[in-house]
């Protein structure tokens, strides 16, 4: 049996360990970038923004407020899914700029924190949810209709973005479709109810004019009677 050289056995030994360190390494890089970003680290992560001068805001505890330039950011929530086979978080945050509005936005943000975005969503919303379906968000809300004041937005409506070329593209807004009320039938003087012509309807004006027929007889009978009575009283 032919053994090998000593030399040969250590340089293969070293060659396997160097091997399996890259290995490992790459292993624990790809993992590392397959990671969505953590709560803790989208509350204080910094978002690009058009209400400030320096077209940017850096969250602290989920919070920014500058008195100076009037301008109040809000974390409110993150949705958590996988965007062209990435780990994501969709950022919503809630923006006041010193009047009555207050302005929704979304931002999309990877491992890297680098958010994409802002994504427009609209003023004074209501029961906003969020959802990533098929490589698109997809965003619920309760939102003004057409003719609805700012103040007072009752319509259910979906936005979807897609995230194109580095930037977020609301590609779709729909309203929801509103089924019409059942319209009651117009008063005929039937108590509410339109005529009809079943068969209860039939027996029913049938009964109506066997009591009319009889009530007629009944009475000119008594007349009759009411004659005969006189003419015996008159002899």
């Amino acid at each position: 049996m032919r053994l090998s050289h000593p030399t040969t056995i250590v340089r293969g030994v070293a060659v396997g360990l160097i091997g399996a360190t890259l290995g490992l390494v790459l292993l624990g890089s790809a993992s590392a970038q397959q990671i969505a970003p953590t709560l803790q680290q989208l509350r204080g992560a910094t978002y690009p923004s058009p209400y400030v001068a320096s077209k940017s805001i850096t969250l602290v505890d989920g919070k920014f407020d500058s008195a100076a330039e009037r301008v109040n950011m809000t974390f409110v929530d993150a949705t958590f899914g996988t965007l062209n086979g990435t780990p994501v978080a969709v950022v919503q945050t809630a923006t006041n700029t010193g009047g009555s509005g207050v302005f929704s936005e979304i931002y999309i943000v990877d491992a890297s924190l680098k958010p994409f975005g802002p994504g427009f969503l609209g003023d004074r919303l209501k029961n906003v949810k969020v959802q990533i379906v098929d490589n698109k968000i997809q965003v619920d809300m309760i939102t003004q209709g057409p003719t609805e004041p700012l103040c007072c937005g009752t319509a259910p409506a979906r936005q979807t973005w897609e995230l194109q070329n580095g930037a977020l593209v609301r590609t779709a807004m729909a309203f929801a479709q509103i089924q019409p009320v059942p319209v009651r039938p117009a008063a005929t003087g039937n108590g509410g109810f339109e005529a009809s012509s079943t068969p209860l309807a039939t027996e029913q004006r049938l009964l109506v004019a066997l009591l009319v027929a009889g009530l007629v007889l009944w009475a000119r009978e008594a007349g009759r009677r009411n004659v005969t009575v006189q003419t015996s009283d008159s002899r």
